[in-house]
């Protein structure tokens, strides 16, 4: 950077000497900070790829856990047109005969014809569904059956309860609906207006002979007949655990569009999912070989070329490393007799140091076992849990891992720290420089216009 003007005096170039001098001091103490965070970056960025590799390892076994994979059931309903169902991993596996012989359905009520553009006057309508109800006042000055219809739907203590308007021919109608299903959800109307109002016709009681509303669709619950015995009814058409484990929902009756009864009940087959087990075994191989191979090649070493990763000796590789292998041969305590290791899975090593499944086993053990797998990967203290918390120690925000990471990041700081330092003295360098080849300047401008004074003198 030049702090002021090339010298005219002696001739010399001030700033580019100047220049020079501090890039000659700076440049060597630069590049090693330079070089110092470059190996900083390399080493951060093996460590998050290190940490990845991990990571979808426990998160993996997280959901082996947490959302049951090890213990899938399948479900399939031969009338998806009638009813569709899903299961849970406690779902007892059989086949189960469903006949849907009501749905439920929520209530809908509707008035007698009015003119839609006639105030109503004031009252109150006392509109109540199930166990729960809320009043409606209506003003003179918002009596028109729009500003009814408002005043229902907005009312803050509106349980559920939505109005609408229809019109036909003959006038508009009023139209309350229920937004739940079931039989426990009837709408009443009580009407506390003069006689003569027209708020009159919306009052409906349906334990009443006679009402000024007439109900459109009744309040319904759904029923269903499990295998020719068992009556299940619900207030939704979800049927839940009626099957252990299995939710049934209902589209359509059993009986067919023309009205003429199904010849055969809806069939509900439940099942082991041995596929998606299968499948979530070959997932954590896997996963576990990248980790392997992510880890050698991070801290490998070739004696021929010397060529090295940015982890070479690292320990924490070779401590997660061996306490992976140990976790997978050292039988899971309190598991099932059939299923305390991975070998007996079928899951061993190569010599090479990475996983491979025996086919012939694992699905021996997912036909006779399917149960055993499941609690050898899912329960409290198994498999899954084992190597999660066995990851977690070393990926965990106080893990090991990140003990490097924060370690490493703490490098940098001070490295900023030291080119800040570097580049202020590189300045105090510069204009210390600066000063004395200007101060040198002028001392030569000052001795050649003496020198041009005494030759002035001097006889000719």
């Amino acid at each position: 950077m030049n702090i002021g003007a090339a010298a005219t005096a002696s001739g010399l170039d001030i700033n580019k000497m100047v220049n020079t001098i501090v890039e000659a001091e700076k440049a060597p103490k630069e590049a090693r900070i330079n070089q110092q965070r470059d190996n900083i970056d390399v080493s951060i960025s093996a460590y998050g790829k290190l940490k990845s590799s991990l990571d979808e390892m426990k998160y993996m076994m997280s959901d082996f856990r947490r959302n049951h994979t090890m213990s899938s059931r399948t479900v399939s309903s031969d009338n998806s047109d009638v009813l569709t169902a899903s299961a849970s991993h406690e779902a007892i596996p059989g086949k189960y005969s469903v006949k849907v012989e009501q749905l439920a359905q929520s209530h809908k009520i509707v008035s007698g014809t009015f003119d839609e553009d006639d105030k109503m006057g004031a009252g109150k309508l006392a509109i109540s569904l199930g166990a729960s109800s809320f009043n409606v006042e209506i003003p003179e000055d918002e009596s028109k059956i729009i500003d009814v219809v408002r005043l229902i739907n907005r009312h803050p203590s509106n349980s559920g309860v939505m109005a609408s308007v229809i019109k036909d021919d003959v006038g508009a109608r009023l139209v309350l609906s229920a937004d739940k299903s079931g039989e426990q959800n009837n709408i009443k109307v009580r009407v506390d207006a003069p006689i003569a109002s027209t708020l009159q016709k919306f009052g409906f009681n349906r334990n009443n002979e006679i009402n000024s509303m007439s109900e459109m669709q009744a309040a319904g619950d759904a029923k269903v007949v499990i295998d020719g015995l068992a009556v299940v009814t619900s207030d939704t058409n979800v049927i839940e655990d009626a099957i252990k484990g299995v939710d049934l929902n209902l589209v359509a009756l059993s009986d067919n569009a023309d009205g003429k009864e199904s010849k055969k009940d809806v069939l509900v087959d439940v099942a082991y999912d041995r596929n998606a087990v299968g499948g979530a075994v070959e997932q954590f191989v896997n996963a576990y070989n990248q980790f392997f191979d992510v880890s050698r090649e991070l801290g490998k070493f070739d004696p021929e070329t010397q060529e090295k990763g940015p982890l070479v000796g690292d320990s924490i590789i070779r401590t997660v490393d061996n306490q992976l292998r140990a976790a997978f041969s050292s039988p899971i305590e309190g598991a099932p007799e059939t299923v305390k290791t991975l070998s007996e899975l079928g899951i061993t090593s190569t010599m090479a140091g990475r996983l491979e499944i025996d086919y012939d086993i694992l699905d021996k053990q997912l036909e006779q076992n399917f149960a055993d797998v499941g609690e050898f990967f899912g329960s409290r203290d198994g498999f899954a849990r084992k190597i999660e918390d066995l990851i977690h120690a070393h990926t965990g925000i106080t893990g090991s891992i990140k003990g490097r990471q924060n370690s490493l990041n703490e490098q940098v700081m001070r490295l900023n720290t030291d080119q800040s330092n570097l580049d202020r003295r590189m300045e105090s360098v510069q204009k210390r420089a600066h000063d004395q080849f200007t101060a040198m300047d002028n001392a030569m401008g000052q001795m050649k216009s003496q020198l041009n004074s005494m030759m002035s003198m001097m006889p000719q």
